[in-house]
């Protein structure tokens, strides 16, 4: 017999009883009995009988284990390992480059490792420096400014010893927007918070970043998180939001197939603006126009002059419940939020005299759906809103009713590192007066994403491409990734569109990009 697989296998076992020996914790005996049945599977019994069965999935027995194996689960510094009887383990088994997605094993949704605490090596106290980030920017010559400088760096301490973890993390960001424009640093609070894990699940107080949803960009169900505006869209999602206080609570159900996530918000933290100077603040008072509004030459008028008041109200940000159910090869969630907009809506108070930041409270009923098909994963996503506000053509505040919804493909073509995302979003406000708003808002975007050169370096697009308007956005960017960690991009960001659309609002913005970046 041929004995060189035996040190690997005695490590897959060591893991797998250690695993299991939870489990078996209560058991009448002291032992485990791991052994080969008739039909190709894997029996794991304990002393009373109870019995865990792994199909090894293959068509022939690669997999051979002849006699009992007995591995004493009570082991201590002096105990010692022994496997007495021979175990044939096939020269040619391959595990995971010849099986498909049918055949892969996930031992945390199967076993019910829902989400295991670090390992022993990641105990005690870290300090370290998550990422600096550098970009410059090129503005055209229709905008007011001609460049912006962008910095950021973030860091944290992070503690863990046990079920117990704590982090305290801190950002600064600094923009400069040249000449006349904007310029600001902002020392802030990233993720800081104290966190425990039980076997069921996982409690974390303090500020986090969580986001609902499963589109990419603009998912639907995410409503209680705060987006950061002050680059615009010009940043993926996770970039575009900030950690926000918040308690929330994982629980885990049916072996981690299930789970139901609270989440409370006891204040709001409104989106993140520019300063009214800049760029990318969602009001042009030159123009007079307000970003998602086709607005009137009468409004714009007003909009030329009148204050701007940006403010959200004191209160609490809102709360929340969301189930998710993984099954073979699919997976759905459920979700219902009651809370404040966490986004602004503009609109004019003729009371005031000024313009004014809106902050409605809502109510959202969501759900979400993926599963393969079609080559890749298909995602359907939507939520109604309760309370969405909306502008009449008379310029008078208003809400409604919406659909906000999405589909989106996510494919891998030649099951390689090329990712391919397309999406079909909108927005529908329901049972709308005549609005300034866009009430049937329908978009096709998404992104391709191409690592070449042994993956020194990768190509991405993201795009937007408005269906009920003119509303363009385009994104090629060229990274090099050769350095460890490092990334040196080039990238275009280029709008155009209609009166209304994000497009239209910021195609003055067009610009062109060079940007350093580290993840540590």
């Amino acid at each position: 017999m041929n004995h060189t697989p035996q040190p690997l296998l005695a490590a897959l076992l060591l893991s797998l009883s250690a695993s299991l020996s939870s489990s078996y914790a209560n058991a009448d005996s002291d032992r485990l009995f791991i052994e080969d049945s008739d039909d190709e599977q894997l029996i794991i019994e304990s002393g009373d009988g109870e019995s865990l069965s792994i199909d090894d999935g293959l068509d022939g027995d690669d997999l051979i284990i002849d006699d009992e194996l007995s591995i004493d689960d009570g082991l201590s510094t002096d105990d010692e390992l022994s496997i007495d009887e021979d175990l044939n383990i096939d020269d040619d088994l391959n595990i995971g480059d010849e099986a498909g997605t049918d055949d892969e094993l996930n031992l945390g949704d199967e076993l019910g490792i829902a989400d295991q605490p670090p390992s022993q090596a990641d105990q005690g106290v870290s300090v370290s420096l998550d990422r600096a980030w550098f970009e410059t920017g090129f503005l055209e010559s229709d905008n007011p400014a001609d460049y912006q400088l962008y910095g950021h760096a973030r860091a944290k301490i992070h503690w863990q010893q046990g079920p117990w973890e704590a982090q305290a993390a801190a950002r600064v960001d600094l923009y400069d927007e040249h000449p006349g424009g904007w310029d600001d640093t902002d020392l802030d609070y990233d993720e800081t918070f104290i966190r425990y894990r039980s076997k069921s699940g996982i409690l974390t107080l303090g500020a986090q970043r969580v986001i609902w949803g499963r589109i990419d960009e603009l998912p639907p169900s995410d409503r209680l998180s705060t987006p950061d505006l002050r680059r615009g869209l010009l940043d993926d999602l996770e970039d575009r939001r900030l950690a926000s206080a918040a308690v929330r609570y994982e629980h885990f159900m049916d072996g981690g197939r299930q789970k139901l996530d609270f989440l409370y918000v006891p204040r709001l933290r409104e989106a993140e603006l520019p300063d009214n100077r800049g760029i990318w603040y969602p009001i042009n008072q030159d123009k007079g126009t307000i970003i998602g509004l086709d607005t009137t030459a009468a409004i714009e008028a007003v909009v030329r002059t009148a204050a701007i008041d940006d403010s959200a109200p004191d209160t609490d940000g809102g709360l929340g419940v969301r189930f998710n159910q993984q099954g073979s090869g699919y997976d759905y969630a459920l979700s219902i939020q009651r809370g404040v907009a966490t986004l602004p809506y503009f609109t004019y108070n003729p009371a005031r005299n000024l313009v004014e930041a809106k902050h409605l409270r809502s109510t959202t009923v969501s759900g979400d759906l993926g599963f393969e098909a079609l080559g890749g994963t298909l995602k359907l996503e939507a939520a109604w809103n309760s309370d969405t506000p909306i502008t009449r053509t008379n310029g008078r505040f208003d809400s409604t009713e919406s659909l906000a919804w999405g589909v989106a493909l996510e494919m891998f073509p030649g099951d390689g590192d090329t990712r391919l995302n397309l999406q079909l979003v909108g927005n529908y406000l329901i049972d709308a007066p005549s609005v300034l708003d866009r009430d049937k808002a329908v978009s096709f975007n998404g992104s391709l994403e191409w690592p070449f050169a042994d993956n020194n370096w990768r190509a991405r697009m993201r795009f937007n491409v408005g269906l009920d308007m003119n509303d363009l956005y385009f994104n090629p960017e060229l990274t090099y990734t050769g350095f460890s960690s490092q990334e040196l991009y080039l990238e275009l960001h280029s709008y155009d569109g209609d009166k209304g659309s994000v497009g239209g609002f910021y195609e003055d913005n067009s610009l062109i990009s060079l940007g350093w970046r580290i993840d540590l």
